[in-house]
C-alpha cells in the first residue's frame, strides 16, 4: 500500500496540470454496513497548489485544465 493521498485519485496530466478525483463515501443500510461512493469531485492541481475544484466530471476537469494552459502550450 502507498501513502494516504489527500488530493484523491490521480486521473491524468494535461500539460503541467494534474487532474485528481476525490470520492465522498456514504454508508448503505441493510444487514452489513457497507460504504459506497456517494459523489466524486474533480480537482485541477499545479504541483501542490490547488488551481480549480468542484468540477463534476472528468471531461469538465480536462477542458478546464486545457483552458488554463492557454494557446501557447497546446
Amino acid at each position: 500500500m502507498g501513502k494516504d493521498n489527500q488530493k484523491g485519485r490521480y486521473i491524468c496530466k494535461v500539460g503541467f496540470y494534474d487532474v485528481y478525483a476525490k470520492d465522498s463515501m456514504k454508508k448503505t443500510s441493510g444487514r452489513g454496513e457497507k460504504m459506497e461512493v456517494g459523489s466524486t469531485d474533480y480537482c485541477v492541481y499545479h504541483s501542490k497548489k490547488l488551481v480549480e475544484r468542484g468540477l463534476k466530471t472528468k471531461d469538465l476537469a480536462v477542458s478546464k485544465a486545457k483552458d488554463l494552459l492557454g494557446v501557447k502550450f497546446r
